[in-house]
């Protein structure tokens, strides 16, 4: 299939199953200049990289009306490029890179969306917050003024075991809506981001609202 009809029948897929709107990311990490502005030219508005080096070798092509959300580790040295570059931050884990991430927004007068990262699996080597340390980060990182919190990401768990998957989708849509329980309206956690390829219908029908497809699009 091509690129167009990937993406028309994951948007046809979507809307079959779900009334509310879904963010829909292309993430184009290894994906040539061409290919990603044939899946804009298709419908795509949002796109995800992580990997700064090839984002800076692609993204200034980019139409200006393109979101461009950063999804990968995040390193506290390529904090001032990625803030230059990137519309959105998927992938804070820690006030630390709250801070920074503020500071360099800052200098650029920029107020710079972000997800907080949680790590639903448990596996040491994600990225993420456990999901009892999430309220504690946004708390603190809320007030700084260069940054504004907008929901949570998370890396659901790679198997084949559809139990395994749905629980771990559950886990981040239960953690948003405790959050929205809190007595001061502190924040309003919209996005919850989690959902690939391989798993994007089950995550929605699970309360995912933003999905993050690679070779479901371009493959």
């Amino acid at each position: 299939m091509s690129i167009p009809k990937n993406i028309q029948s994951i948007q046809k897929q979507i809307v079959e199953i779900v009334s509310e709107p879904i963010t829909l990311i292309a993430v184009t990490k290894g994906r040539s200049l061409s290919e990603i502005q044939e899946a804009i030219t298709a419908g795509i508005t949002h796109v995800g990289e992580n990997r700064l080096q090839e984002a800076k070798e692609k993204l200034p092509h980019l139409p200006k009306n393109i979101t461009k959300h950063f999804i990968g580790r995040l390193q506290s040295n390529k904090i001032r490029e990625v803030v230059a570059l990137f519309d959105v931050i998927q992938s804070v884990d820690s006030l630390k890179l709250a801070q920074k991430i503020n500071d360099e927004c800052q200098k650029i007068d920029k107020v710079m969306p972000i997800l907080i990262q949680v790590n639903i699996s448990g596996e040491r080597q994600k990225g993420g917050l456990p999901p009892n340390e999430v309220a504690n980060l946004i708390e603190t990182a809320s007030v700084l003024p260069n940054i504004r919190i907008e929901g949570l990401m998370a890396i659901g768990e790679r198997t084949d075991d559809e139990k395994v998957a749905i629980n771990g989708f559950r886990k981040l849509k239960n953690l948003c809506d405790e959050l929205q329980k809190k007595p001061r309206n502190w924040i309003q956690v919209s996005y919850r981001s989690i959902g690939m390829s391989e798993n994007f219908l089950l995550a929605i029908q699970e309360g995912s609202n933003m999905v993050r497809i690679g070779r479901g699009i371009f493959e």
